[in-house]
């Protein structure tokens, strides 16, 4: 799969240039534009700040205006993303401002293929529901829901996201290029052959996100080759998959295959209805009932004793009463980074309980001259992959200068760190001034990551506690194409890199599918060459191939290309190789890179 230039940066280092937002990292990308997960210090929380691309022309900005309008309408709902504020950065670009899910999407837990529990997607899909039927109360299609649409809360609520395809009920809905728009794996079969997007599409795709919840791979989940042309057949003509023998009660399979009739007029006529449907098989299987939650606005909702939903507007003591009932059926996970407060909570009652232990009987040992965070938490790290650059601030809280000395890293992950600026050693740190270390983080391997970062300052020794995770990094975030075996594949061993003129041209990387035991080599050209090579029409062609004894797989693409995969070669045993070759066309300069052998299968 070969995509072409776009015009949004991929910096290693994001400076979002939106007030209040510091430690920008990105978390997703797309032709619309970039998502990063930024810190907000005025609220001590994460926020996630969606980016429009550079050119802020036609369908982006329409497609940008129209999320805007629709968020501002439905985001007080409880299961619709909330967004902040809008404006544009410091480089003109227009942004949403939206709260950050710490729990990522349901698409990044259903990535693994393994089933999951009826009773918490069932839950998830009423709560989803709901706020699917406050937008078509307010007179909005969805039109992209998905897995990857629905977000997680730190508490384990679902959030639907991403309106950017959302359109007005009344509008034509076919694109007048007669692209489908919607994905695949979860559009209803006449969207497919492409008529108009309705409440009965909406409620189809829903319904597919459910079964794909509970089953752990979509209702029509493409085989390893198989061709588009094919895959569309099976969703337009084939039957839902029966979830009976999986201990799925019939109420539950009854509603889902009703909603995924392959007739949109046989499907329940509303959101609400599908609800009702799930709530009435949670009832008939003795679980909790969840409640389902229809927002007010300017969306008109039933009266409190018609059947099919709450009362369109719910004050506060309802909705905490529905918040609450909501625990009993939705499993509440820990977010996956935990909360800086949470951290200086835990560092708390850490000191309380050592100056009980020791009864107030010791004296209070003199503050070091210098302070820096007690820890600094790296989050979720990706293998292989350099992090943004971390930033551990000093300040002399004296009032004479102090000398900074010996700064080093420390503790069992202490080799998946490096210092890349030491700003404390060189010179003494006034009275009330500041220096910084800027480390950066690569690991190695899964799991926890638990290091610390310790200087001398003035004699005294002090220390931050660096804290982490390190997890696979998923094809999916180098925009892999669909496919099962790009479906769970992951990146094996360390990027490689080739320069041109001292700047980074390119980097390679290695995917192993562990499912389809096939290796994959994904190329991506850097935006400073393309600049370079773009000036007065310039080209370049990229070469892609895995290694092994000699060539066995390659991939070429010629224009302007950004990034590149090859298909999937099974393995036969040995060692693997990804390399890339980018070569200018004009100039025919060639700029190369190799990654280290893959053996480990």
């Amino acid at each position: 799969m070969v995509h072409s230039e776009q015009s949004v940066e991929q910096s290693p280092h994001p400076v979002l240039g939106v007030d209040g937002c510091t430690d920008a990292v990105e978390v997703g990308r797309g032709g619309f534009g970039v998502v990063y997960r930024a810190w907000q210090p005025t609220f001590s929380r994460w926020v996630a700040v969606k980016v429009l691309a550079a050119d802020w022309h036609g369908p982006s900005r329409t497609r940008f205006e129209r999320e805007l309008r629709t968020l501002g309408r439905l985001s007080g709902h409880p299961h619709i993303v909330t967004l902040h504020q809008a404006g544009r950065t410091a480089a003109g670009n227009p942004y949403l401002l939206m709260a950050y899910e710490e729990g990522g999407s349901l698409g990044d837990r259903l990535r693994g293929g393994a089933a999951g529990d009826w009773r918490e997607a069932v839950a998830g899909g009423i709560s989803v529901a709901g706020a699917l039927e406050t937008a078509h109360r307010a007179g909005v299609l969805h039109r992209d829901v998905k897995p990857e649409n629905i977000l997680i809360s730190g508490y384990g609520e679902p959030k639907l996201a991403d309106f950017g395809q959302a359109r007005p009920c009344s509008a034509d809905r076919t694109d007048p290029r007669g692209r489908i728009t919607a994905s695949v794996l979860h559009a209803a079969p006449e969207v497919l052959r492409g008529a108009p997007a309705s409440v009965a599409a909406d409620v189809y795709a829903l319904a597919s996100t459910v079964l794909h919840w509970i089953h752990g791979t979509p209702a029509f989940a493409p085989a390893a080759g198989e061709s588009l042309e094919s895959l569309l057949r099976r969703v337009a003509v084939d039957p839902v998959p029966d979830l009976r023998a999986d201990g799925v009660p019939e109420g539950v399979c009854a509603a889902l295959e009703r909603a995924m009739a392959k007739d949109p007029a046989r499907r329940p006529a509303t959101a609400a209805e599908f609800a009702d449907e799930l709530r009435a098989a949670q009832a008939a299987a003795g679980v909790p009932v969840t409640p389902f939650v229809l927002g007010g606005g300017d969306a008109a909702g039933p009266a409190a004793d018609e059947p099919g939903g709450a009362a369109a507007s719910l004050s506060l003591t309802d909705r905490r009463h529905a918040a609450l009932a909501l625990s009993a059926t939705v499993e509440r996970r820990p977010p996956r980074v935990r909360p800086r407060a949470l951290l200086r909570a835990f560092g708390l009652l850490t000191a309380l309980a050592a100056v009980l232990a020791t009864g107030y009987s010791q004296a209070v040992p003199t503050p070091a001259p210098v302070q820096l965070p007690v820890t600094l938490a790296l989050g979720e790290l990706e293998l292989y992959a350099e992090s943004d650059e971390q930033v551990v601030s000093v300040r002399n809280r004296d009032d004479r200068p102090v000398r900074v000395t010996g700064v080093t890293l420390s503790g069992p992950s202490r080799a998946d760190l490096r210092i890349v600026r030491d700003g404390c050693s060189p010179g003494p740190v006034g009275p009330g001034g500041r220096c910084e270390v800027r480390l950066v983080a690569v690991p190695r391997s899964a799991g926890p990551i638990r290091a610390s970062l310790e200087l001398t300052a003035a004699g005294r020794p002090v220390s931050t506690t660096l804290t982490g995770v390190a997890q696979p990094r998923r094809a999916s975030r180098d925009d892999a194409p669909p496919g099962p075996c790009y479906a769970d594949a992951y990146q094996v061993g360390a990027s490689a890199y080739g320069h041109a003129g001292g700047l980074k041209a390119i980097s390679v990387k290695q995917y192993w599918s562990p499912s389809c035991r096939a290796t994959m080599a994904y190329v991506w050209v850097w935006k400073q060459y393309r600049d370079n090579v773009a000036v007065d029409g310039g080209t370049w062609t990229v070469d892609l191939a895995v290694r092994a004894d000699r060539p066995v797989l390659r991939q070429r693409a010629v224009g302007q290309p950004y990034e590149l995969w090859t298909e999937p070669h099974r393995s036969a045993g040995g060692c693997t190789t990804a390399s890339a070759t980018v070569t200018a066309d004009r100039t025919k300069a060639a700029t190369s890179a190799t990654t280290e052998p893959y053996c480990d299968r």
